[in-house]
């Protein structure tokens, strides 16, 4: 019976311990698989299953080898105390393993749709990542067109010809172009940093408040006419164009101004006026000169023969002959007034005429208080294509109406200079009581004079203007009260080659 029994106990032990082995692989295996992927719910599941069945198989192989070593040593007693715990582990093991395999539909359910909002969550994350790229690019693109918008809107602003400024609602400057610092003539640092008001370009108060009111008004203005003053005493007539900006929301309003500098349109237009004027004084001075010159001569034939024939009326003859002599002056001058000039041109140095007439005036009684000064250019000659003659005319005439303006004790500056655009400068300056400044624009008038009856015909300037247009250049005057007249001559130079 014993011997018997050997080979069912040698199974029992045996498969408690292959059981046990078994196990235990399982639950290495599973772990491993565990680890390999741990939000896999099956894999979970077979961790779960392989531990309760390791130690549902520990318990169940010990308590069968327990079992059988009991039995075998007559100790059957001992083993009916504890089987009952031991089927107590195996069935508490085993109620386990059920309820694991019981809930795991639930689990399996819950990680279904966990993963599947996972994928949701993965493909929504998808799109979101394609939309960022989207949007990126967008960005950048975007950002892209503001750059090269925004450097489209500098280029203008850096390289307009006119000026450009914009202020804040006090018409304090914040930003202004490089053609408005030239034009104002104050740094940008200055402009800027300290805040300059734009009446501060104004020479008169007035207009600057005027456009202020318009401005007030309407919001804007179009095309106002001012003058400005320049920090060197210069005078610009300029054109305005303004509006008022309120910008984006949140920001203060602002204004901006568009300013065009016109003086030398101007200065165009009233030189055009100006050779017309002439070109139609100059036909009636040719008719009226000729009609009334040779009743002139024989006038003055007749009263030199009287002087002859008849001394005792000599005062009275002198005095008729003084005036015919002053008519027929006047007749000369009318003459050369409407006269078109010789057109004989040669190379004329600039510098050798304004010396020859500083040369011929030194001597004159009138100027024999005067501080004459020539200042000429230094390097190369002053050449122009031009009349010696006709040109000594014109500056010799300037220099007598310095002379008149100083009254005959002052200052007379007499300048040359040639410019980098090949112009040829003559400068005539006198520190007397000036030119009134409503005069200034009739200064080149044929007849118009503002020195006292018997001094002056007003044809000197106007003959001059004329000599100075048919040598292709160009006179203009400056004057004040404060610093005297300045007349300038601008001629082109010479570029035949030597």
């Amino acid at each position: 019976m014993t011997t018997s029994f050997i080979p069912i106990l040698a199974v029992d032990v045996l498969g408690s311990v292959a059981v046990v082995v078994i196990a235990l692989l399982s639950l290495y295996k599973a772990r491993i698989l565990r680890e390999m992927d741990p939000d896999n719910a099956v894999f979970l599941y077979l961790l779960w299953i392989s531990m309760g069945f390791t130690i549902f198989s520990l318990s169940r192989a010990f308590g069968h080898i327990l079992k059988q070593f009991l039995v075998l040593t007559s100790n059957t007693e001992a083993w009916h105390a504890i089987s009952s715990y031991s089927g107590s582990v195996n069935t508490v093991t085993f109620m386990l393993v059920g309820l694991i395999t019981l809930f795991f539909n639930q689990t399996w359910n819950i990680n279904e749709k966990i993963f599947s909002s996972r994928k949701k969550l993965e493909n929504t994350h998808i799109k979101l990542m394609d939309l960022n790229q989207t949007l990126e690019q967008k960005v950048i693109d975007r950002t892209e067109k503001l750059t090269s918008s925004e450097h489209k809107c500098r280029r203008i602003f850096e390289q307009s010809l006119d000026t450009i400024i914009v202020t804040d609602y006090e018409f304090k400057v914040m930003e202004i172009n490089p053609a408005g610092i030239a034009l104002t003539g104050y740094p940008r640092e200055e402009l800027i940093t300290k805040k300059m008001s734009v009446g501060t370009f104004f020479a008169d108060p007035s207009e600057w408040k005027k456009i202020t009111n318009k401005i007030a008004l309407k919001e804007y203005i179009l095309n106002e006419e001012a003058e400005f003053l320049r920090p060197d005493n210069e005078s610009l007539l300029v054109l305005i164009t303004g509006s008022v900006d309120y910008g984006a929301f949140g920001c203060a309003k602002s204004y901006h101004f568009i300013i065009k500098n016109v003086s030398e349109k101007r200065q165009m237009e009233q030189q055009i006026a100006q050779a017309d004027k002439l070109a139609a004084m100059g036909e009636l001075s040719a008719g009226v000169a000729h009609e009334i010159n040779n009743p002139l001569g024989i006038i003055l034939g007749y009263t030199q023969l009287l002087l002859k024939e008849e001394p005792e009326h000599k005062n009275d003859l002198k005095i008729i002959e003084k005036h015919v002599q002053n008519c027929k002056t006047v007749v000369s001058d009318l003459l050369s007034f409407s006269r078109k000039g010789s057109p004989e041109m040669r190379i004329v140095d600039i510098n050798k005429v304004v010396d020859g007439v500083i040369k011929f005036l030194s001597n004159h009684t009138d100027f024999r208080n005067i501080e004459m000064t020539l200042n000429p250019h230094t390097g190369d000659r002053l050449n122009i294509l031009g009349n010696e003659q006709e040109l000594a005319q014109v500056i010799i005439n300037l220099v007598i109406n310095a002379c008149h303006a100083v009254e005959g004790k002052g200052k007379i500056d007499i300048a040359t200079h040639k410019t980098q655009q090949d112009k040829i400068l003559i400068m005539v300056k006198d520190n007397g009581k000036g030119v009134e400044k409503k005069n200034l624009s009739r200064i080149f008038d044929p007849f118009f004079t503002t020195k006292p009856v018997g001094q002056g015909t007003g044809l000197g300037l106007s003959v001059g203007y004329g000599i100075i247009k048919r040598h292709q250049g160009d006179i203009s005057v400056k004057s004040s009260e404060e610093n005297g007249t300045v007349f300038t001559i601008s001629l082109p130079a010479d570029r035949t080659k030597k």
